[in-house]
């Protein structure tokens, strides 16, 4: 994008700045129809050129059957699209891409008396300016707007006041999927990263301050979202109220710990994450709402969020038609000398394919795949919550118990309370199908005093408390 040249990079980070990638996605379980006519059809948004990251040598395998540009975000879409006699009978397919990435630190210098209000007939004013779905702009977000700029006539001040007051207000939480969007999450003053994002870029879009999110993978796993406005004659400029919440309120906790050293921040404060980008991390996707349409592949489809694509989208970007049974399917990325390892990759992916073994109800894989996960990854609190989903619906209660209360005791991030409500409410389960009454009920109660709402819990475990659960929950239910 041509503002982005106006963004100066403090500098190229001395450390692990030049990195080799490949992103894995495999597909299994993969069984034609009688008649033969099997079509997968995968969407991803490739890494692209942005400020603080630069993308080289770009290959593919399969070769892509459409590549996108998706404008004015600056996204790049990639389209597979294979056909069951391409199989050649294999009832698996392995698909990847290739790249070089280059990352550094962004520190951008702005006189915020230079910056002035954004064109209004420029293309960021017209597309970033607008009410769109999780980043939607209601009355109650232009009152909190006008309310909390107050006689402010200044955009680059009027926006730090949002970014202050997000940090201040908005508490993490993880929502369903239900309970995102601006509007929702300001009623809340709850949410995950992208939520603090969406409160902020609504709160600037609603008074003609352009903003957009940005969204990224770590360079070890798991990813994370951040939110950039437009300053004219400055360009667009980086700002997370999410990290600089964590390091306002929480700067000595466990998971600023693993930030810094994820992200590779040194000792910042919290005003630092207001036109400052951490360097370790992979932008996948600008913007949400993505739009993709392609007469070569034929298809016409708009996704809210790519990270960065397949099964990691919503809605999800992988598409199968024809099979007889239910196609199993993840990927991820793989940095540095292992990035080629096809069978490292799918020890990395293995817990994201055994769940969707669980949710295709073929259970003994599912399990057979997060027992080797755990293996590499022992106190990965997600693996042993969807293991003991696995032993519940086979019967296996009281080992179901045991891997919930060794999902616990494990480790989640930012989404342990989540996981830890979500393995009470099922140790209730258990205990409830075992004839345990009593026990079942003060399982629940941790679950009400937990506070977590996700998938309406606080509702099912006060349901439970009266009714006792008769049945185990078979997927997708969660």
């Amino acid at each position: 994008m041509p503002e982005e040249s106006r963004a100066v990079p403090a500098h190229i980070a001395p450390e692990h700045s030049r990195v080799h990638g490949r992103y894995w996605y495999f597909v299994d379980n993969l069984k034609p129809s009688a008649t033969g006519a099997g079509e997968i059809t995968l969407f991803f948004s490739l890494p692209m050129n942005h400020m603080g990251q630069r993308v080289k040598n770009l290959t593919f395998s399969p070769q892509p059957s459409d590549l996108i540009d998706d404008q004015p975000n600056g996204n790049r879409i990639l389209i597979w699209n294979i056909k069951a006699e391409d199989l050649a009978g294999s009832d698996q397919a392995t698909f990847y891409y290739d790249f070089d990435l280059e990352f550094e630190e962004v520190a951008i210098q702005i006189d915020p008396v230079r910056v002035s209000w954004c064109d209004k007939n420029s293309a960021e004013y017209v597309r970033y300016t607008i009410s769109e779905g999780w980043l939607d702009i209601s009355d109650e977000i232009r009152v909190k707007a006008q309310e909390i700029a107050g006689g402010d006539r200044n955009p680059y001040f009027i926006a730090k006041k949002f970014f202050t007051w997000v940090v201040d207000n908005i508490q993490y939480e993880y929502p369903d999927f239900e309970s995102r969007g601006a509007s929702k999450s300001l009623k809340r003053l709850k949410g995950d990263c992208g939520e603090f994002c969406a409160v902020f870029i609504s709160l600037c879009r609603s008074q003609g301050i352009p903003a957009r999110t940005v969204t990224c993978n770590w360079l070890k796993s798991g990813g994370h979202q951040w939110a950039e406005v437009f300053f004219p004659p400055f360009g667009w400029v980086p700002v997370d109220p999410t990290l600089a919440r964590r390091f306002k309120f929480e700067p000595e906790s466990a998971i600023v710990g693993r930030v810094r050293e994820t992200a590779g921040i040194g000792d910042v404060r919290p005003d630092w994450f207001f036109g400052n980008l951490y360097p370790k991390r992979l932008i996948c996707l600008i913007g949400e709402n993505i739009k993709v349409r392609s007469s070569v592949v034929g298809t016409d489809r708009e996704f809210f969020i790519l990270q960065p694509g397949g099964t990691e989208a919503y809605p999800s970007a992988a598409e199968f038609s024809g099979f007889s049974l239910s196609p199993v399917n993840g990927g991820g990325y793989v940095f540095g000398e292992k990035s080629g390892d096809e069978a490292y990759a799918r020890t990395q992916v293995e817990k994201d394919l055994a769940e969707s073994y669980f949710r295709s109800g073929i259970y003994d894989k599912a399990e057979s795949g997060l027992l080797r996960a755990l293996v590499d990854k022992p106190a990965d609190e997600y693996s042993w919550h969807i293991l003991g989903r696995v032993h519940m619906a086979t019967g296996k209660l009281q080992k179901a118990i045991e891997d919930f209360n060794n999902a616990i005791l494990g480790q989640a991030g930012s989404l342990k309370p989540v996981w830890d409500a979500l393995s009470h409410f099922y140790i209730g389960n258990c205990h409830d199908l075992l004839g345990e009454r009593a026990l079942a009920c003060v399982e629940y109660k941790k679950v009400l005093d937990s506070g977590v709402d996700y998938e309406k819990l606080q509702e099912r475990a006060k349901e439970r408390l009266f009714a006792p659960c008769s049945e185990a929950e078979k997927p997708p239910v969660c």
